[in-house]
């Protein structure tokens, strides 16, 4: 940090800091980061799982969020000790933010969650409209679309340290370090612009794959009375499309179009929407998806390769997320 030696402090006393955000991020992003990272072990130690690309996607989606539960627990755990070892806020520079490790995870978060949102809707698109295209692709397919938002992060992330860096000297920020002290305006604006269109464009891609499920549905039950399996399958998916993008569009699209128009707002209560948004993920999936709660639960599942879908009704799955 830069003139360490130096401390200049704020006119704002650390015990007036509202401390029960400090708690929610510890303790909820630590339970997101636990819950994900046992799911994401179980599915990819699992040799029948990992090497189906419907599973590849899903586990992708459940690492990134143990990367996002990671991001508000070190911000969390940041923050209670800065209240501990202070009185008073110190100053910093827009810099010594922007180093810190929980602004360059939630860097990483906020670009890559609409990213990753729109290669997965793009895989779904693919398996719902080409089925059998879909069928041919190898799971390289599915590992490699899950790893290519992670290097888009790089030329986005450059010039943002650039903007960062050359405001290194004057110390005008908290030591609490927000996002929006991490980095110059246009750059902020930039990143939470990319997450707002990225998420938005979801919302038109996964409305024809709605359409295309209740349309394979009501064709279904209309042939065969009565739903059969695949049937109820197809309903269960398209109830987590709902759901999912709903719950988005609530935690995600509004706290980011509200921070877009007034950057330097308090936005505490706008993080814990979208830390809350993993949380609800979380809930979603393990509600909707009984293969996730067999790998949750596994004594539920004595049986793995029970969980699995048939190789006939894997043309028909379609879980969105």
């Amino acid at each position: 940090m830069s003139e360490i030696n130096e401390i200049i402090f704020s006119d704002k006393y650390t015990k007036d800091y509202d401390k029960t955000f400090i708690i929610l991020y510890i303790v909820e992003g630590l339970f997101i980061i636990l819950a994900n990272l046992f799911l994401t072990i179980r599915l990819f130690t699992n040799r029948q799982l990992r090497a189906q690309k419907e599973f590849v996607v899903i586990g992708a989606c459940l690492f990134f969020d143990v990367i996002f539960g990671i991001t508000y627990f070190s911000a969390g755990v940041y923050r209670a000790i800065l209240v501990f070892l202070y009185d008073r806020f110190p100053l910093v520079s827009m810099w010594d933010c922007f180093l810190t490790i929980h602004n360059q995870f939630f860097i990483i978060v906020t670009i890559m969650a609409g990213i990753i949102l729109v290669f997965t809707a793009i895989d779904r698109f693919i398996c719902v409209f080409f089925p059998f295209v879909y069928i041919k692709l190898h799971v390289e397919y599915a590992y490699m679309l899950m790893f290519l938002p992670y290097l888009i992060i790089i030329p986005l992330w450059i010039p943002g340290a650039v903007g960062a860096h050359d405001n290194s000297v004057a110390r005008n920020f908290t030591m609490n370090c927000l996002m929006n002290q991490a980095l110059t305006v246009n750059f902020y604006v930039l990143y939470r612009t990319i997450r707002i269109v990225s998420s938005i464009s979801c919302v038109f891609i996964y409305l024809p794959i709605f359409v295309k499920m209740c349309v394979s549905i009501y064709n279904h039950t209309k042939i065969a009375p009565g739903s059969t399996k695949n049937g109820k399958r197809l309903l269960s998916m398209t109830k987590t499309v709902a759901m999912i993008t709903g719950s988005t569009i609530c935690l995600f699209t509004v706290p980011d179009l509200i921070t877009y128009f007034s950057p330097f707002i308090n936005s505490n209560a706008m993080y814990l929407m979208n830390l809350n948004k993993g949380l609800v993920n979380l809930i979603i999936f393990l509600t909707t998806q009984k293969c996730l709660r067999d790998l949750m639960f596994p004594r539920s599942a004595p049986n793995t390769s029970a969980m699995l879908p048939s190789r006939t009704t894997r043309t028909n799955q379609t879980m969105i997320f």
